[in-house]
Parts: structure tokens; sequence; C-alpha cells
């Protein structure tokens, strides 16, 4: 494939890994003859370097194949969850086109059988912005702040990837990708790795909730390599099956959330790596070494420069940075050589950083007195042991409400929680013992603040 992109010399040696899609095997040529298809059905369509092009597809053939054209071409690739509603997102994106798995919208073009382009002609909108060198645009999760989507350049990517495969553990593996392509994680240290290095990439567009399912999957095409958020990972360490399967992996990350001790225990020792990032960081900050997994250890840096500013947030700086951020209809771009706050909360330890909670967790009383919430609860799971999760919530604005889990099911003296709240003691309304699966967590193993069990 002949392109004016700088990742397209990563592609230019990539031609020995197989896609087993749902069932369905792909070889590498099958994958790059559809991939140059793209790449010609765009440039007649006239949709070409800095235009935008929306990706609502799931894992499969069809998003590496157009994943790949856009790359080699320049294309700035805006992927997103195959259910979202891409007549809003290509004016919201100011995109060409979009590609969907099924639409009759003339905008929106939709693969053929085989993941290649359609077999009619493309009819791309006009679009008035431009999106040089940017490979791709990220929405963001919004844990930090609301969503919004994040410009990641070439130049990141080929700084990510470089930085990172030497750890991911991908040269002739047997790769099973079950992050959804449409999310940092599961793209730029998921899929192109395994594309640049991998023997095979094995995926299903199905939910990745179905632990049997997956540990099948991993069973049948005898998985070496395959990252994952805890959320998925402690699934597996609830099962035999899901035990050994971690224990059977040669390489992966495990990252998105903050582990917990029990899920840190099951991993301690495997050949798995805790990961830190975020999409801004295209999305990769810290790595830990295999095996080395503590409460709520998020690794070592990797590829750019780390500080800890003076409120004890996080904050990287390099070439993993994203350029910008696209807002109301543009590129609104930043300096390159910024420091940019993660908006975490960390303690280091001799190189090794761990979480501690995030800023927006804090809250304020009605009388003014700040709690800093992620501090208050890191020390409460410290000093009882027994706690395994604690979340601090305001009470109509005057109290605060504990709530918590205890590895034993087994309720902590309200008294001793009180003592150890120090001067907020007085401010104490109650203090809740509740099953762990009572709290309701993200995809990704994140308990939601917004949405906690029912304190009386």
């Amino acid at each position: 494939m002949t392109g004016n992109s700088a990742l397209q010399e990563l592609f230019d040696a990539c031609g020995a890994t197989e896609l087993v899609a749902d069932g369905v095997r792909f070889s590498a040529t099958a994958l790059h003859h559809g991939a140059d298809d793209w790449a010609r059905a765009l440039r007649r369509a006239g949709v070409a370097r800095g235009d935008r092009v929306v990706c609502a597809l799931p894992n499969g053939a069809a998003f590496v194949q157009l994943l790949v054209a856009a790359l080699a071409d320049g294309i700035t690739l805006v992927p997103v969850p195959p259910h979202e509603d891409v007549a809003v997102l290509l004016e919201t994106i100011d995109a060409r086109i979009a590609v969907a798995p099924e639409s009759t919208h003339r905008h929106v073009a939709v693969p053929s059988r085989t993941g290649g382009p359609p077999g009619g002609p493309i009819f791309p909108r006009a679009a008035a912005a431009r999106s040089d060198a940017i490979a791709f645009l990220l929405r963001s999760s919004g844990t930090t702040s609301a969503p919004r989507w994040s410009a990641i350049s070439e130049r990141a990517v080929l700084s990510v990837l470089q930085s990172h495969l030497p750890y991911l553990g991908m040269d002739g593996a047997s790769a099973l990708c079950v992050l959804p392509w449409n999310h940092a994680f599961g793209l730029v240290l998921g899929v192109l790795p395994a594309l640049l290095r991998a023997r095979r990439i094995v995926t299903t567009s199905g939910s990745a909730r179905d632990t049997a399912t997956v540990i099948g999957l991993a069973r049948e095409y005898a998985v070496t390599q395959m990252s994952m958020v805890p959320l998925l990972a402690s699934r597996f360490a609830a099962s035999e099956g899901g035990r050994a399967l971690l224990s059977s992996l040669q390489a992966g990350l495990v990252g998105g959330a903050p582990i917990d001790e029990a899920l840190a225990s099951v991993l301690r020792g495997s050949k798995l790596r805790v990961g830190y990032g975020q999409t801004e960081a295209g999305p990769g900050i810290l790595l830990g070494h295999p095996g080395e997994f503590s409460s709520c250890f998020i690794g070592r840096p990797v590829g750019c420069d780390v500080r800890i500013d003076a409120d004890h947030v996080l904050a990287f700086r390099g070439s993993n940075a994203s350029d910008g951020f696209w807002e109301h209809g543009a590129l609104r771009m930043l300096e390159h050589d910024r420091w940019h706050r993660t908006d975490d909360l960390v303690t280091c330890t001799d190189g090794a950083y761990t979480f501690v909670g995030r800023t927006s967790a804090f809250f304020k009383l009605a009388n003014g007195t700040v709690v800093d919430a992620p501090r208050i609860e890191a020390s409460l799971r410290a000093q009882l042991p027994r706690i395994t999760a604690v979340v601090l919530a305001a009470h109509d604005g005057g109290q605060i409400d504990v709530v918590y889990s205890t590895h034993d099911s087994l309720p902590v003296d309200t008294v001793e929680i009180g003592r150890l709240l120090g001067g907020l003691r007085a401010y104490l309304r109650t203090s809740q013992c509740v099953g762990i699966d009572a709290w309701v967590r993200s995809p990704k193993g994140e308990i939601d603040r917004q949405r906690l069990p029912l304190v009386s």
C-alpha cells in the first residue's frame, strides 16, 4: 500500500498477522488486500490526508482494514462504539464520512461481507476543517472531567508504540483482544501492536463479560497474550478456569482502573503487567514489571517524563502527549512540551507509583470545609486492612457518610472509623458496611461515586 503518513513505514513490514473474528479466519493477505481496497475507495471519493472518518465498527475485519488504510494515508480516524448515532457525529466532528455495520444514511459507508469497502460509491460530506498529522480523535471516558475528543498525532502513536512494544510480549504471540478497539487502551496498546508483531489476533464483537466464551477462545487458539481491565481480571479470578488462564498468559497489561489487594494477590507473580495511562497520553505513561502487583500500584515511567505536583497530582510530559482537543468544530492545539496534569493523586516510593484517588472526588461541606476524600479513603484502607473498598460521600452538604466493604463482610466499629477521621469526626453521620457486589462499577471496574449503595 502506498501512503503519505508517518505511520506508513510501520505497516510496510506488517503482513504476517492473521485475524480470527467471531470464529471466521482472515489471512494477512486478505486483510491487506481489503485495506488496499479501502484506500482506493476513499481516494476515489476524495477523502484525503487531514480528513476525518468516523469508525463505528465492532472489533473485526472491517475495523482492521479501515484502520490500516486510514493510518497509511494520514486520514484521521474517529473510532466510536457501533451503537453511536453517526449522523450526529458527522456534524460534531465535521467528518467526511462514517463507516458503520448498517445504515441508509447518504454519508455512511457499510462494509462488504468480508470487511472491505461497499461495492457502490462512497458519498462524502463537505468538511471545512483539517486535522493533518492527527492519527486519531479519541473520546476520553470522562473520569477526570466531561468527556472530550483528544487529538492523538502520528508522532504520539509512534512514540507510544516504540516505548511500549518491547514490554507487550507481542512478538509471535497469539493475542486475544477483548478490549474494544474504539478505546485508546484497546487501540494503541492492543490491536496496533498485535498487527505489527503478533502471528494471530483473536477477537469477538460480543461482550467480554462472558468469561466462559473468552476462556474458550483462549484455549482454542492457544492464546499467549491478552490485556484487560481489572473488572474482567476479577471475573477470571473468581473461577478455576479463569485463574488458570491468568497464570498461563505469557504477557499482557491490566489497566484502566485501580487494582485492589484481592486481585493483586491473584496476579502477583504472573507474567502480566500493570499499565497506566490516559487517552491524552496515547495512552502510555507507566508500566509495572511482570507479576509486580499490589493494591493501587500503577507502575513506573515508560517513554515520558513524570512528576508529582505540589498538590500531589501526577503530571507527564513527552512526545506521547496529545496535540490538543477537538472543540467547537476545530482543533485546539496545545504546546508540545507542556506538562499535562492527569488529575490523579499519587504517591511514589523508589520510582514506583501508587494511585490514591482523583481530584474530582474532593467535596466541600456547607461550612466550607474541604474533604480530601481520596487521601482519607487511602488512610482508612491502610489502617483498617479488613476494608477492601471505601468511599466518603457528603450528606445534605453538612455531614459525611462512609460506605465500605470488608473482606469478611463484617462491619468495622463506627467509633474506630470516627477516630481515624480525625478532625472530620464531628461531621460523621453514619458508616455502613455493604457487600462487595453492592457497588455500581464502570465497565473498567471503577466504583461509581455518583451511585453508591443506599445508605440508611
